[in-house]
This record gives C-alpha cells, sequence and structure tokens, in this order.
C-alpha cells in the first residue's frame, strides 16, 4: 500500500521517531532506541489507475530499533524497521500476511587529524508507487534501493594527502508490469592525489569510474572513465574559487552494439560571503550517453535568519539534443511563534532515450501548528507536472495531519490524503485516511 506525504509515512518516519538518538548521544557512550507502531490504513485506489482497483484495508504493525555511539574520534548511528502486514487488497475476497517496509540504514564515521574513514549502507523495500518518482506512481509491484559505500582520506595535515572511495547501488523490482521498471546495478570508484600548495590554494588530481548495469532485453552495460585536475582558491576572507577540469569517456553495449562517446567534464564555481548568508555561481559542462554534452550555469543565494532559512537557484541550461532551457529551485523555511511554514518551487530538466527530453515542476506548501503543549496539526500540499515527448503527467497531492502525545510513551497520529493524477491514461483519484498508535524508549548499556 502506497504511503506518502504526511498522512503516509514510510523510512522517513521511522528517522523522525529515532531523531532522539541525534540529540541523545551527544553525551557520549551508546543510545539504543526501540519502538513499535500499529498502523490502521484505507486507501482507495492507491495505485492511482484507470479504472479505479478498488479500495485497500492494511494494518501494518511497525517494529523499529536505533543505535547511536559517539566519541571523540568515532561516531555511529543504525537504524531499522520493518512491518507485519495484514491487508485486504482492492479487487481480492481474501485477507494476506505479509512482512515488508524494510529500512535500514548504517553510518559510521571515524576522525582523527591526519585521516578520516567513512562506511555507509541502506536499504528500503517498499510498493512501487511509494518512492517519490512521478513516472512510477500509479505502478503495482516491490521496489528494493540499497546500496553501499566506503571513502578514506588520509594525509589530511601533510602537503600531500590521498583520498579514495567505493560505492554499489542497485534496484531490484518485483511483480511489476511496466518494461521500463528494470533491475539496475551501479558500481563507482574513485581516487584522488590532494595537493596543498599553502593555506588559501588546494590541488587534485584524480580519476573517476562507473558501471552501470541495466536488466533490459540486451542487458545494456555502460562504462565511465572521468580523468580531472581541480583547484580551490581562497582570494579573501569572503570570496573562494575552484575549478575543476575534466575529460570522460563513455562506452555503452546494448545487444552486442558498442558505442562510445568523449566530452569534456568541467566545473567552474565562486561562493562569496555575505553580510547574512552567502551568493554563489556555477558552471557545468558534462558530457553523458544520452544527451551527449550539456552546459548548465546557475546563480544560488543562501541564508539564514533567526526566522527563515533560504536557498534559491536560478540558471539556463542547454544540451546538443534538447536545446536551452530555464531551471531553478527555491526552498524556503519559516518558524512560526506556534509551528512551521515550508515553501519549495523547482523546475528541472532532463534526458531520456525513451522519453526524450523530460521537464519537471514541483510547487509544494506544508504548514504546521502547535495546538497545545502535547497535540499539534499539519497540512501539505503539493503540485508536480512532467513534460516529455511521450506524454505529461500531472498530480495534485493534499494531505492533513493531526499528532497528540497520549501520555509520556505512546503517541497517536491520524490523517487523510487525497491525490488526483492526470496522465495519457485519464484522470485517477485516491483518497486515502490512517490511524497510528505508537510507542518509543530509550535505554543506555
Amino acid at each position: 500500500m502506497r504511503r506518502s506525504g504526511i498522512a503516509f509515512g514510510g523510512f522517513c518516519a521511522v528517522t523522525t521517531a529515532l531523531s532522539p538518538l541525534t540529540a541523545g548521544a551527544q553525551d557520549g557512550g551508546v543510545l539504543l532506541t526501540f519502538g513499535i507502531e500499529n498502523r490502521l490504513e484505507v486507501v482507495g485506489n492507491e495505485a492511482l489507475a484507470v479504472p479505479s482497483e478498488g479500495t485497500d484495508v492494511a494494518n501494518a504493525t511497525f517494529l523499529s530499533f536505533g543505535l547511536r555511539s559517539e566519541t571523540a574520534l568515532d561516531r555511529l548511528s543504525f537504524l531499522a524497521s520493518g512491518a507485519a502486514i495484514i491487508e485486504n487488497p482492492a479487487g481480492d475476497t481474501g485477507t494476506e500476511l505479509d512482512f515488508g517496509r524494510a529500512a535500514m540504514a548504517l553510518d559510521y564515521r571515524r576522525e582523527v587529524p591526519s585521516a578520516l574513514l567513512e562506511l555507509s549502507a541502506t536499504l528500503r523495500n517498499d510498493d512501487v508507487g511509494s518512492f517519490e518518482d512521478l513516472a512510477s506512481a500509479d505502478e503495482s509491484g516491490t521496489q528494493t534501493d540499497y546500496a553501499v559505500s566506503a571513502r578514506i582520506e588520509t594525509g589530511r595535515t601533510s602537503a600531500v594527502g590521498f583520498a579514495f572511495g567505493l560505492e554499489y547501488e542497485a534496484t531490484d523490482y518485483q511483480d511489476v508490469t511496466d518494461p521500463d521498471l528494470v533491475d539496475t546495478t551501479e558500481a563507482r570508484a574513485d581516487a584522488a592525489v590532494i595537493l596543498r600548495f599553502s593555506e588559501v590554494a588546494t590541488g587534485r588530481l584524480g580519476l573517476r569510474y562507473s558501471e552501470r548495469e541495466e536488466e533490459t532485453a540486451g542487458t545494456t552495460v555502460t562504462q565511465t572513465l572521468t580523468s580531472y585536475a581541480g583547484l580551490d582558491y581562497a582570494v579573501s576572507d569572503r570570496l573562494d574559487l575552484s575549478a575543476e577540469l575534466g575529460y570522460a569517456e563513455i562506452e555503452t553495449e546494448d545487444f552486442g552494439l558498442i558505442e562510445r562517446v568523449t566530452g569534456p567534464d568541467l566545473r567552474l564555481g565562486a561562493t562569496y560571503d555575505m553580510p547574512v548568508g552567502t551568493l554563489s555561481a556555477l558552471l557545468r559542462v558534462t558530457t553523458d550517453e544520452d544527451d551527449d554534452r550539456r552546459e548548465t550555469f546557475e546563480i544560488g543565494r543562501d541564508l539564514e535568519t533567526p526566522r527563515d532559512t533560504i536557498s534559491a537557484r536560478l540558471g539556463v541550461t542547454r544540451a546538443d539534443t534538447t536545446g536551452t532551457d530555464l531551471v531553478g529551485s527555491l526552498l524556503w523555511d519559516r518558524d512560526l511563534p506556534d509551528g512551521s511554514l515550508g515553501l519549495e518551487l523547482a523546475h528541472r530538466v532532463s534526458f531520456d532515450d525513451d522519453d526524450g527530453e523530460i521537464a519537471t515542476s514541483i510547487v509544494s506548501v506544508t504548514w504546521s501548528k502547535n495546538i497545545n503543549e502535547i497535540s499539534s496539526i499539519s497540512l501539505d500540499v503539493a503540485y508536480e507536472q512532467s513534460n516529455s515527448d511521450v506524454e505529461t503527467i500531472e498530480q495534485v497531492s493534499f494531505g492533513a495531519g493531526y499528532s497528540q502525545q497520549l501520555t509520556q510513551d505512546w503517541n497517536l497520529d491520524t490523517g487523510v490524503e487525497y491525490r488526483v493524477r492526470d496522465d495519457v491514461d485519464g484522470r485517477a483519484r485516491s483518497p486515502g485516511v490512517f490511524v497510528a498508535l505508537s510507542r518509543e524508549f530509550q535505554i543506555r548499556p
């Protein structure tokens, strides 16, 4: 069953519930957090199908565990959750028992003056429609994302240092009907020599390599090797300049046919400290297997005041295959005397071999209000549009939630959500409601 927005939380809800780990472990030692939640969900046409598939009713019992340990040199955090789900699916007269909605995140960091080690791993298993992808929001089936990464830096206090990184990501699908949803894996590696010329100038020479495999009919494999040289220079206390010049070689194999693309990978940036916040400019020139070469120039502004946090970007992007487009984003969060208000505006452009140019626009408003010390309400309204050569998708979502702390240990959350989607199949509507009872407790062993 799909969950999104205020009313239907997945891994994000678990992470929020375990957020006291961050503050509680600042005193050092180990902090363990255990949580349990029982959630009843009723969602009509949860897959946004045309025509409607009916109503799903599910009762999910979540168990969650969190661990955090912090010392002067090390920081470790681990979050995990899963659910036992009893469900009456739409169009089915029987009741199903399933175990799913698994989520896990592991982060480890060890830092000394001369070296740094970072390790991470993530896992998420849920319905395809619950992932934040507008194109697949109306699809059914199960999606599993997992990733691991490791990074090490040495010689941080020396004139010459080294950095190495490894990453592996994979997406697996089960019981899906969309032929475009295919299993993918991607491995990445990078290595760099860091040259500290002075207190204000740092250079780097390095290589990046990635290999992406898509389980299409012919199994598409894309290999990318990028060599680069970069320099960071502090012109003054306020102005920082950065430059990175690289060359990318891309080889794609599909049905035994090999296609090679080469081109620049360039990054020029500047950051200026203002009396409040920073002003930045960035020029990117990239080469990839889809639209060959793309140039993007953006101007950014970031600032934080006692009440507001604002991050804005505005620029233009141009590709050989699609021409010139306007891009930008605005994130604004305001603290209210008894709550908060958030606004997001964004317009992005990408390219896909199957769909051509894809232009995505997002408008989102969130609002929350504390009724008293133990209860609060929240609202969430979002509009998203995706235009491509294949189809235009529009989706509007509305969510409203209410939370109350029943006792020192127990919390009640309830909410409603209503979604409307227009695409090539027609218009689909999906109302939903949920109520959840949860408890968490912390111990220090």
